[in-house]
């Protein structure tokens, strides 16, 4: 069990509050995007500084363009807002790289381009860790297609992490605590509640990023406790799921398919969960494969479909703003993924177009936080939240050195709870 160590209290750090969320950027010909550690598409996009190739980057370009993409980096300071260094100053190597051609799909119905590349490669290499954005764009790095929040890291520091059941009586039942302390015995620090700061993300969710001070340290031990909720998550629940693999046979959640210009998916109807009982199951935590039955080169062979949904309205009110999220569109509140609601049947409907595989989503409202400025998403009617539901999360460790003019990100700590336990220690 992880110990936490008798602290001193040497100073009131500086009040609690949630970073600026990275602003993820995504043309509507991009389609499928997925960009994350090689071997590992339940992490978020983090690698350790030095190491090429090790990051897959994989999307769908729905104008079918073959040309060869360029790429560049973008270095970030801890809240995702420009560090004002210039290029040379974190890039070793030429300031921009060149995407593989893409490849053109084939027995489908909906005509698309995929691309598909490891970085970083040597000769565009990221010199200094800290936050990043990866940007994707034909001439000018300004004028980009897509741009893309990575994380990388030095592991110069070590990380305790432990997940429980928050004992604040108003979240007990529907929040998971991560308590965390950081070891930096070996690291000097100028001013340690300006300088060091930890950012906590659920699953691949960006919109759920929090970032903490220390509140107390002792002989280089740093103390992320927080007793008022501070650190704490809402537990969610197992997320809805649809296999497409093989199109037209319907199954569990699919009862048929219809074929229009491309393939309608009607999806079993659904309804809003967030007073049923948790009821455990494995899951992605909202993960998405591209898969076809029989297929070798799924990347290439597999077609897109649409999802048709139907979300029964219990309240019969219609006044809710929910949206279909998941990792297939990085949780963004898109309009193409928004639930219109029909008077007629009194549920919330919607398509949703996808490409064919295995795919787990979320419906959430899209509501407004003033603590962080910015919008976030609520499950709690749609989804429900459970303390024992499994989780994924990332701790990045930030540090600004004296006389630093960026943000160096020392350590990368990876935590699961443990299904109904809702427990997880490393």
């Amino acid at each position: 069990m992880l110990r936490f160590l008798p602290l001193f209290f040497l100073a009131w750090p500086e009040v609690y509050s949630q970073s600026i969320i990275p602003k993820i950027i995504i043309i509507e010909d991009f389609q499928s995007v997925q960009i994350h550690p090689v071997g590992n598409p339940q992490s978020l996009a983090t690698i350790p500084l030095g190491k090429k190739q090790t990051l897959l980057v994989s999307l769908d370009d729905f104008s079918s363009n073959t040309q060869s993409l360029s790429y560049t980096w973008v270095h970030c300071n801890r809240d995702w807002t420009p560090s004002g260094l210039i290029s040379s100053e974190y890039i070793n190597g030429f300031l921009e790289g060149q995407l593989p051609l893409a490849e053109l799909c084939f027995n489908t119905y909906q005509p698309y381009s995929h691309i598909s590349s490891t970085l970083p490669e040597e000769n565009c290499m990221p010199r200094i860790s800290g936050n990043y954005y990866l940007r994707i764009y034909e001439e000018d790095p300004e004028d980009f297609l897509l741009q893309y929040p990575v994380v990388i890291f030095e592991q110069i520091a070590d990380v305790q992490s432990e997940i429980h059941r928050t004992m604040n009586l108003e979240l007990r039942n529907s929040h998971q605590e991560i308590d965390i302390i950081a070891d930096l015995t070996n690291l000097s620090v100028q001013n340690p509640f300006r300088d060091i700061r930890i950012g906590i993300v659920q699953n691949r969710n960006w919109r759920s990023i929090k970032m903490l001070a220390p509140r107390f340290l002792r002989n280089g031990f740093y103390d992320f406790n927080y007793n008022n909720g501070e650190n704490a998550f809402e537990g969610g629940n197992v997320f809805r799921f649809v296999d497409t693999k093989n199109i037209p046979i319907p199954t569990l959640r699919i009862r048929g398919y219809n074929l229009e210009k491309i393939w309608i998916a009607t999806v079993r109807n659904e309804k809003p969960r967030g007073i049923d009982p948790f009821l455990f199951q494995d899951d992605a935590r909202g993960g998405f494969v591209f898969r076809k039955q029989n297929s070798v080169m799924p990347n290439l062979e597999a077609d897109y479909v649409v999802l048709d949904l139907f979300v029964k309205d219990v309240e019969k009110s219609g006044d809710r703003n929910l949206y279909v999220i998941g990792d297939f569109n990085q949780y963004r509140a898109l309009e193409s993924c928004l639930l219109h609601y029909d008077t007629l049947v009194e549920a919330y409907r919607g398509r949703v177009l996808v490409k064919q595989g295995y795919l787990e989503y979320a419906i959430g409202e899209y509501n407004f936080d003033p603590s962080i400025d910015d919008l976030t998403w609520d499950l709690s009617w749609t989804e429900g939240n459970h303390w024992q539901c499994p989780n994924n999360y990332t701790s990045i460790l930030y540090m600004r050195e004296w006389g630093k003019r960026y943000d160096r990100v020392i350590a990368i700590k990876n935590i699961r709870t443990n299904g109904s336990l809702g427990l997880g220690l490393n």
